[in-house]
């Protein structure tokens, strides 16, 4: 177990309420913030990039029946059409206001039940016409004005924003401009009450604007709380006010400056960093705001943000096999983490007339794999319901990996059965100022419903010791947070990564996850001057995870961690565990005499969000400690899935000149796994014959000559071939048959 060098300090992180309101698990989740260090890092600013230059903030005043936020004529008509056929959405939003109307309800965590009350209300009044309902509506917008917790109170208002550093101004804030937009013409909704919304509005944003949390920060939850609420004003209220037109000056050039460019950049393919707990409602938030810019002025915004439709497809592989968890990266308040159709009805909303496929399959999805939202934000699940609309599954024909250039995660699995093995791999740059785990390297396996290997961390539990990497310790050196990662390493990064249907490699370049604090300012120092994460996966229950480490000092301890829910057995190098109705074996092969050992969490780990083991249940963390004396280590690690009946299959390590790997037989299949360390080539023995060999470290796009000798199975591999030899994938491997052992 890694002790040394860690030693207790206050923590880094304030622990503040726990602050979210979406439909994964009917409770609210405690968040934390990583202040200090993490917080003190410089805003990234983008280029200005052609996005709504042409944007005007002079809007025409809507004319009779019509809105800007959302509901144009044909959302309207939606609306109706539903109310008529009673669909499952218009039941959900139906018992939803009347509940609401029926009796005063508290606002729940930061106004979030009155936010759903005045939304549920005011969908149902337009589709039925019932004043009922607008009355009720309009209670509620005055609540969210004046109340805090209970209707009448008078304890909100101008200051109601500022708890919790700004969080509640995505519910008193942007339902507030919902309702002027939504209610404009609803009774009660006179010239008094629209000035003192407005007035409202315009402290709420003049206070955000100047302190409130990460407000220049595209990829926080807090940051799109705010810009939720300035979007939404500015378009509801640009022909009354002139201040709601700046509000929409502010917000459009916010989209150019800031939120495209990072989109396209930073959060390309479709992931949350902080994780979907609160990425859920955040995509939520984003699609709807990026719809409204066109029912509002008629600017196409979400057309510019390709995110919306890679965000679909992030959900179909996040889902993990069994449909009841999905991958839980960053900050969860449960476990397993609970999947949600609120991003994906949202983006039905946005992607409809601009992206029909991706619509399509997020209504497969919510039709076939998700939760309906049935209470909590199911006015948003109202809004995207279309009787009778195509429906495409995502999963036919689809492969069965996807890689998220932004953020560094892949997912890969075996097929789209409920029964398949599932696997994850994180290597990328800190993008979230809170809720990022420091967890590069990580890795997570599944098989069906049961968790083999996983985040063994709680809501808080973002420091490496919780997760599936290298843990360092250097005595303290230079990591500010050792065996832990920190938070300063940007140049990590996953640089290769693909997949043939067979095999699937991703190389994580993760070395920099482990830079002092000064890194920030240019310093060189590094205890770890080098680190590269190879993951293959072998369909259907292989998996070698391969890390090589070049360190500054030969003393330092380096040991290989991973997480599992029950006590797992070792016996020497072959380390087991049973979970359900399934088994995880990791037979380490690199150092060759090493030997796993089981620890039960929690072990004395220091305190604070960037240090402290904080286990989400039982849980053992394996370790396998790398001798010291040597700058350089590496570890070969050959994992196995199957039954938990089954035997663990044998596997041996393989060493050559420049190359060197393992082989085992795994589901009947003879497979060698080899990586390459020398540019110029190298051979190995095998030993035997194979019916797959992949070789991994390869230069991408360049073509190979292989041959294997009969009797020995000696390969030889030469990057001198012409262009009749195997070419290197975009992921730097090459797929083999060598069953018979000759030829080339």
């Amino acid at each position: 177990m890694i002790t040394r060098g860690i030693r207790p300090r206050s923590a880094i992180g304030a622990l503040i309420g726990f602050a979210l309101a979406i439909a994964l698990a009917g409770t609210r989740c405690a968040m934390h913030r990583l202040s200090g260090d993490r917080d003190a890092r410089a805003p990234v600013r983008h280029a200005r990039i052609a996005g709504l230059d042409a944007f005007k903030s002079d809007l025409p005043p809507p004319g009779p029946n019509q809105y800007r936020l959302l509901l144009d004529a044909e959302a309207l008509a939606r609306l109706s059409a539903s109310a008529r056929l009673r669909t499952n959405a218009w039941n959900a939003v139906l018992a939803r206001a009347d509940e609401a109307i029926a009796g005063p309800i508290p606002s729940g965590y930061q106004g979030f039940e009155w936010a759903d009350a005045l939304a549920s209300a005011s969908l149902v009044w337009h589709a039925i016409g019932d004043g009922r309902y607008a009355e009720g509506a309009i209670r509620y917008l005055r609540a969210l004005l004046d109340d805090r917790f209970i209707l009448g109170d008078a304890k909100g208002g101008k200051d109601v924003v500022t708890h919790d550093s700004g969080y509640g101004i995505r519910t008193f804030g942007a339902y507030a401009a919902l309702g002027y937009d939504w209610l404009r013409r609803a009774p009660g909704m006179d010239a008094q009450l629209r000035a003192h919304i407005l007035d409202r509005l315009d402290q709420w944003l003049a206070w955000y604007a100047a302190q409130g949390y990460l407000r220049d920060r595209p990829t926080a939850n807090y940051y799109w709380g705010y810009l939720t609420t300035l979007s939404f004003a500015g378009l509801a209220a640009s022909d009354d006010s002139a201040a709601a037109k700046e509000w929409l000056r502010k917000a459009s050039d916010a989209f150019t400056n800031d939120v495209l460019p990072t989109f396209l950049d930073e959060l390309a393919g479709g992931g949350w960093p902080e994780g979907w707990q609160y990425g859920e409602y955040t995509g939520a938030e984003i699609a709807l705001v990026s719809r409204a810019f066109k029912t509002g002025a008629d600017f196409d915004v979400v057309g510019k943000m390709p995110w919306l439709s890679q965000m679909v497809r992030h959900h179909v592989h996040a889902l993990l096999p069994d449909e009841h968890s999905v991958y839980d990266g960053g900050t969860w308040g449960e476990h397993p983490a609970k999947p949600s159709a609120l991003a994906l009805a949202a983006a039905i909303v946005a992607l409809q007339g601009v992206d029909d496929a991706a619509a399509a399959e997020a209504r497969w999805m919510i039709a076939h794999a998700l939760p309906p939202l049935k209470r909590e934000h199911a006015w948003v699940g109202l809004l995207a319901d279309r009787p009778g609309a195509t429906e495409r599954s995502p999963r036919e024909g689809a492969p069965t990996s996807l890689h998220i250039s932004g953020q560094g995660l892949t997912f890969v699995r075996s097929n789209w059965s409920r029964e398949a093995v599932w696997a994850s791999f994180q290597a990328g740059p800190p993008l979230a100022e809170d809720h990022q785990d420091a967890d590069q390297g990580h890795f997570e396996l599944f098989r069906g419903s049961d968790a083999l290997l996983v985040d063994g961390g709680d809501s808080e539990g973002s420091a490496t010791i919780n997760h599936n990497t290298l843990l360092v310790d250097d005595g303290g050196r230079n990591l500010n947070y050792p065996p832990n990662q920190g938070v300063w390493g940007r140049k990590v990064r996953t640089i290769r990564f693909a997949d043939d249907g067979v095999v699937a490699v991703a190389v994580g370049d993760i070395g920099e996850a482990y830079a002092p604090s000064c890194a920030e300012d240019g310093c060189a120092k590094r205890s770890v001057k080098q680190m590269l994460r190879t993951f293959a996966f072998v369909r259907p229950s292989l998996l070698v995870i391969d890390d090589r480490v070049v360190l500054d000092r030969p003393e330092y301890d380096v040991v290989w961690a991973a997480h599992v829910t029950t006590n797992p057995v070792v016996a020497g190098r072959l380390t087991s565990a049973i979970v359900g109705q399934s088994r995880v074996d990791i037979r380490t092969l690199e150092p060759e005499n090493a030997e796993g050992s089981a620890v039960r969490e929690p072990t004395p780990s220091g305190d604070g969000p960037h240090r402290a083991d904080r286990p989400w249940g039982p849980m053992w963390r394996i370790e396998i400690a790398s001798p010291r004396g040597t700058r350089e280590r590496g570890f070969l690690q050959f994992i196995t899935i199957d039954r938990a009946n089954a035997t663990p299959p044998a596997a041996r390590g393989l060493s050559g000149a420049g190359m060197r790997g393992c082989a085992g037989t795994v589901d009947g299949q003879r497979i060698a796994v080899l990586f390459l360390d020398s540019r110029t080539g190298g051979r190995v023995p095998l030993g035997s014959a194979a019916d797959l060999v992949l070789i991994v470290g390869l230069e991408p796009g360049r073509h190979y000559k292989v041959s294997m000798a009969a009797g020995s199975c000696l390969l030889e591999l030469s990057p001198e071939g012409d262009v009749s030899g195997p070419r290197a994938t975009a992921g730097g491997f090459i797929r083999l048959d060598a069953a018979q052992c000759g030829g080339t």
